[in-house]
């Protein structure tokens, strides 16, 4: 009788060891696949000539996130009873440990919570918190904004990268100006004083959006016509308007708003500012 337990007793320990030596082996296994797929499809990616810079980012992100996510599940399924096991050990402790991990727990509930309501994607224009910039890169826990300033009535780099905790996206509002993808409605002020010409100013600044953007607007109308049937939305007048803005008693701005390709903004808000400088001369 003894010696059927030891034997029970031997082979539940070898047992146990064998299924351990499997569960390594397709962990490694796993992590090696994930491993060669993402090599593959960056090395695709970066070889591509018909695939434009700002797709190949996307989809390279895309990749990554997707593969992080199946090694994830894969490694639940893999160690399923070892991390039941670990989770009924740590039951007395559960609640320390969720306190401890809030703010980590934000963040994944920040980044299901910008999945699953489309806020934004890679290549996006956004602000939040005071923060602006372009998306470059994005994990389960942070985003990476490539940041343009300074302040909000410029559109220029800074050269300084931003990484945010997605716990900002579930406690602040989200500015996403890249609504129309290719095409953003884009606003800028011209400074006056209530002195200077501000009728000639207005018919020079709005000479100067119209001609700048002749040469892609009916392209652009046509593209978010589309959107706009496809998403049901209602979009204004994408015709450049200029505005007057009473700052203070001191100073008026003129607010020009236009539509222009998200690669473009600066350069054709440089353009059209360079233009009414060189035409205008009733300051005042």
């Amino acid at each position: 009788m003894q010696s059927e337990s030891q034997l029970l007793k031997d082979i539940l320990i070898n047992w146990n060891k064998y299924a351990t030596m499997g569960q390594i082996v397709f962990t490694l296994g796993i992590l090696l696949i994930a491993f060669l797929i993402r090599l593959t499809v960056n090395k695709i990616l970066e070889n591509s000539k018909t695939i434009m810079r700002e797709n190949k980012r996307r989809m390279m992100v895309n990749t990554n996130s997707t593969l992080s996510f199946l090694v994830f599940i894969g490694m639940i399924l893999i160690w399923s009873t070892e991390l039941r096991e670990l989770a009924l050990s740590l039951a007395a402790i559960a609640v320390a440990g969720v306190i401890a991990t809030k703010e980590l727990i934000m963040c994944f509930t920040g980044t299901m919570y910008k999945a699953s309501n489309n806020v934004c994607s890679v290549g996006d224009w956004i602000e939040i918190n005071g923060y602006r910039g372009i998306i470059v890169d994005k994990t389960v826990t942070a985003t990476m904004l490539m940041e343009i300033g300074p302040g909000h009535s410029t559109s220029h780099y800074t050269g300084r990268v931003i990484t945010i905790p997605n716990s900002l996206f579930v406690t602040y509002p989200t500015k996403n100006e890249s609504i129309f993808r290719k095409y953003a409605l884009h606003s800028f002020a011209i400074p006056l004083t209530p002195k200077s010409d501000h009728k000639v100013a207005k018919e020079i600044l709005l000479a100067a959006a119209t001609d700048a953007c002749s040469s892609y607007l009916e392209e652009a109308k046509s593209y978010i016509s589309r959107l706009q049937d496809k998403a049901a939305l209602d979009v204004p007048e994408l015709d450049p308007k200029v505005r007057i803005y009473f700052k203070s008693h001191e100073e008026i701005q003129l607010i020009c708003r236009l539509i222009i390709p998200t690669v473009d903004i600066v350069a054709i808000e440089q353009k059209i500012k360079s233009r009414f400088l060189d035409e205008f001369k009733g300051w005042g």
